[in-house]
């Protein structure tokens, strides 16, 4: 019976302890580093090709959070050896041991000498870069920096793209309720890739403003970012870094796009709205003949309306209307209403032909991009 006590006694002991155990693991508690390890590679002390390399393979020890943990890295990289400079590498890892793209690499080093003030014609560039790693838990917490190592020297050509001109551009405002999914695509005139126009509203608060996606990206265009010229007599002005005028109402933006270096400078004109129709309609072929403009709405969401067709149209040459830009012949700068909608010529082709009969009017709501003859 004694020996029979002291195996239970034992065991109890046993039991005890394996519950203390199985406490603590089950319950680990968070400790936030300082720092973490990153290994100098082997080949650091070698000139790194990033053209030639495929990756640049890194290694570190995980950081100590008092128990094994789910760990994100990513890679900072800088020409400063503090680092006040560094940028983020776009790809992040979960492992300890990183083949980091030599690519990422080269376009990160290569945007940061572009914004140093770098031009192209001074790459290749041969200089020492500095790699650190942060690390961070899953739920966000335990963001910790590791040392700084250095690369003794990267070879690095000009990795960033060719800028090109942008093929689209949207124009927002007040007129389209600030909002993109009715931002108007500005149509170019034919034949100038880099020119854009639309019909605008500005003033009463109301400005506008540009971009080449329909989306608050980053990448919009206000007055402070353009060179403005205004043959409108609109008193165009910064109205809270939009496009604003001093004198309300329509007006026509044209945009001229050009390069300079890798910037797309902006040159944005405003004319007045002078909207006309051409043809047997409006009595003949000249360009701008004062009987035949649009009368101009007071409001952002009224219409310009044309004068009564002098004579009907079916088929060619049919009914025709345009805005005129200096240096353009009216044709590349035409547009029709076609199942209501406003259909600008841009690069297209020549647009099929639309019917009218004497004393109809066509009507135009640049708001909305919506028209109609009756």
């Amino acid at each position: 019976m004694k020996k029979i006590s002291i195996i239970s006694a034992l065991f109890a002991v046993l039991a005890m302890f394996t519950a203390c155990s199985s406490d603590t693991d089950s319950n680990p508690v968070f400790s936030q580093p300082e720092s973490f390890v990153l290994n100098t590679p082997a080949l650091a002390g070698n000139t790194y090709d990033l053209a030639h390399y495929k990756y640049v393979e890194l290694t570190c020890t995980q950081p100590d959070y008092g128990y094994t943990a789910a760990v994100t890295y990513s890679v900072e990289i800088s020409f400063n050896e503090n680092m006040t400079d560094s940028v983020t590498l776009p790809t992040s890892y979960t492992t300890a041991k990183m083949n980091v793209d030599a690519s990422e690499i080269a376009v990160a080093a290569t945007q940061l000498k572009v914004d140093a003030g770098v031009s192209e014609d001074q790459f290749p560039i041969e200089a020492p870069l500095y790699v650190r790693l942060k690390a961070v838990l899953g739920n966000g917490l335990g963001e910790v920096h590791s040392n700084i190592i250095c690369l003794q020297k990267i070879h690095l050509d000009f990795a960033l793209p060719a800028v090109t001109l942008p093929e689209k551009l949207y124009v927002i405002g007040g007129f389209c309720g600030w909002n993109w999914d009715n931002a108007p695509e500005m149509p170019v005139v034919n034949g100038a890739t880099n020119t854009f126009w639309h019909l605008v509203y500005m003033g009463d608060g109301q400005g506008i403003k540009f971009n080449t996606h329909t989306a608050w990206d980053g990448g919009e265009v206000g007055f402070d970012q353009a060179t403005v010229t205004d043959i409108a007599g609109a008193g165009v002005k910064s109205d809270g870094g939009n496009f604003g005028a001093d004198n309300a109402g329509w007006y026509i933006a044209v945009v001229r796009l050009t390069l300079e270096g890798r910037d797309i400078k902006y040159d944005v004109t405003f004319q007045k709205p002078e909207v006309y129709l051409m043809g047997p309609v409006a009595g003949g072929w000249d360009e701008c003949k004062p009987e035949a403009l649009f009368t101009v709405p007071t409001t952002m969401d009224g219409e310009f309306v044309s004068p009564a067709f002098l004579e009907g149209v079916a088929g060619d040459p049919g009914v025709r209307a345009y805005i005129k830009i200096e240096g353009y012949d009216w044709w590349k700068t035409e547009f029709m209403v076609f199942d209501g909608n406003i259909v600008y010529r841009g690069n297209g082709a020549d647009q099929e032909r639309v019917s009218g009969e004497a004393g109809q009017k066509l009507y135009l709501n640049f708001s909305t991009d919506k028209g109609r003859i009756e």
